[in-house]
């Protein structure tokens, strides 16, 4: 039996998902404040990275979609150059690791190739935007309903969501997947916050 059959006859499949995704959504927000923001302790980011990337291959494990929007994930921050401090390459390094060992371990896993690079498209357009809103000192000054909605949009980096939604309607994988993703996206934008919150309380 491998180990999705065993997760899905346990009856705890989903359980385990929406639990899984938020933890990894603020495990890696954490990493990025510590180094970026320097709001948190870097050596406990560089202590948790290999954990956090032990879970992300446990869940990429759990179900081809699950591996396919994290694989997703992974190439978006790839592809843009954002593994960019050791404990995200420490953290990369070990999902690939933890993951090959359960690939032989277990029976494996399918990855959804098209979606795949369609997620990771939006991932990439994702960063982009974000990356302009960040830089650009128009969107800081510009109250515009169309520069605003652009901060927004790519802000919280919702094409991810737009192209996730998309593949629920036309590929038909489960609506339970979106809102794990949902939780991922969440739990990072509340470790976001209180970065944020740290920040300000220095200044």
């Amino acid at each position: 039996m491998c180990i999705q059959e065993f997760i899905l006859n346990t009856g705890n499949f989903t359980f385990l998902l929406f639990l899984l995704f938020p933890v990894l959504g603020a495990g890696i927000k954490y990493v990025d404040a510590a180094f970026d923001e320097e709001v948190f302790n870097k050596n406990k980011a560089v202590i948790i990275a290999p954990f956090i990337g032990v879970l992300w291959a446990f869940t990429m494990i759990l179900h081809p979609m699950a591996a396919t929007i994290l694989l997703a994930i992974i190439l978006g921050v790839l592809i843009k150059g954002k593994i960019d401090n050791v404990a995200h390459a420490i953290g990369l390094i070990s999902i690939i690791i933890f993951y090959v060992i359960l690939w032989y371990v277990f029976d494996g896993v399918i990855i959804y190739f098209m979606p795949l690079f369609f997620l990771a498209a939006a991932g990439v357009l994702d960063e982009i935007g974000n990356d302009v809103i960040s830089y650009n000192s128009e969107f800081s000054h510009n109250h515009s309903f169309g520069f605003q909605f652009f901060k927004y949009f790519f802000g919280r980096r919702h094409f991810m969501k737009v192209a996730l939604i998309y593949l629920f309607i036309v590929a038909g994988f489960p609506l339970y997947f979106f809102v794990a993703f949902l939780f991922f996206d969440e739990a990072y934008m509340m470790v976001a916050l209180y970065s944020q919150s740290k920040k300000d309380d220095t200044i």
